[in-house]
């Protein structure tokens, strides 16, 4: 009768807290040990998930390290290249430099030479003009002498004699274009001795021999 009361009482209560309700029987190590294999459960559910996490962050990790190692690699591999450029550009520049400079000696050498070139012209022509002089001077002076026994006045006449052998000395020396200034300009490359200054400047060709005139160098050579 006892036990049919006892199972009434319980029947009555709500399931959830009879479900709650150990059996009176039920050791107490029974229960402490049920308690314990729960709580192990339980560690062992979030054991997994806190490795997992673990291990995310050490790839993580390691995904940084290598992307700051390929970075610095990189940045290292561009300053190398704009170092060889920097120095390519300064060797280019240098080489340029060096060029520009060859150049120049090599246009003051062809002006030296074209110079010595031209002095030389010049002097061979003054030599053949001074060579030209002695031969008239000295024929104008024997005339002069052989008539200086003549007439009285003969004074004016050997004046007026050295005055036409003057001009006539230098008649290859009158400028060709104007014919009345002195002849100074030698014009290149037919070296033709035979316009003024004023003249050679208009002139395109040698007004002796028609060859084109390339350019004119001046003699020096005045009258004296």
């Amino acid at each position: 009768m006892d036990s049919l009361n006892t199972y009434s009482e319980h029947a009555d209560q709500p399931l959830g807290q009879h479900a709650n309700i150990l059996p009176l029987d039920v050791p107490p190590s029974q229960v402490l040990d049920s308690h314990m294999f729960e709580q192990q459960d339980t560690n062992l559910a979030l054991f997994p998930h806190e490795q997992h996490g673990l291990q995310l962050d050490q790839v993580l990790q390691l995904y940084n390290e290598q992307v700051q190692v390929s970075l610095q690699l990189e940045v290292s591999l561009r300053n190398a290249d704009l170092l060889n450029l920097l120095t390519m550009a300064e060797l280019i520049q240098k080489h340029e430099e060096i060029g520009s400079m060859f150049a120049e000696l090599q246009r003051t050498q062809e002006d030296l030479e074209t110079a010595r070139q031209l002095a030389v012209i010049v002097f061979e022509t003054n030599e053949s003009l001074i060579r030209r002089l002695p031969p008239v001077q000295q024929e104008t002076n024997s005339h002069v002498s052989s008539n200086q026994l003549d007439a009285p006045g003969s004074g004016d006449e050997t004046s007026s004699a050295e005055r036409i052998a003057a001009k006539t000395a230098r008649i290859d020396l009158v400028c060709k274009v104007c014919n009345s200034d002195v002849a100074c300009m030698l014009l290149l490359p037919c070296k033709h001795l035979c316009a003024c200054k004023p003249c050679e400047v208009r002139l395109t060709a040698c007004p002796v021999c028609d060859a084109v005139k390339g350019n004119a160098i001046d003699a020096h050579f005045a009258e004296k």
